[in-house]
């Protein structure tokens, strides 16, 4: 009996991912860096506290919880118009669907797409 001939198919190649779309827009100074470090690094932290006192009954305390929300309102708030006070001082671009970030080693400014980092 003769052997079929058996046709190999190719996987299809992974097409390359394309690299986040980040556009570099300025820099800060480093004393700049530091103000929005801390209130990254304290919204990070209220955020952390809430999500590790979730279901130990600590956020059942009306008076407690009013107190993390409301300190998360400000930081929140504090935030936002650092951002958009430095954006109008440097002339940073403002697109729909993009956001700023920093590297705060180096103070770097860029833009990218939401849901990309």
């Amino acid at each position: 009996m003769a052997k079929k001939a058996v046709k190999k198919t190719a996987k299809p190649k992974a097409k390359p991912v394309a690299p986040a779309a980040s556009l570099v827009v300025g820099k800060v100074s480093p004393r700049e860096r530091d103000e929005v470090q801390a209130l990254f690094e304290r919204k990070n932290g209220l955020l952390e506290l809430v999500q590790s006192l979730t279901g130990t009954g600590m956020l059942d305390n009306k008076a407690f919880y009013e107190k993390v929300v409301a300190d998360l309102g400000r930081t929140t708030t504090r935030s936002r118009k650092w951002w958009d006070d430095k954006a109008k001082a440097y002339g940073w671009p403002n697109k729909p669907g993009w956001h700023w970030s920093i590297d705060f080693d180096t103070c770097q400014i860029s833009m990218s797409q939401n849901g990309e980092k």
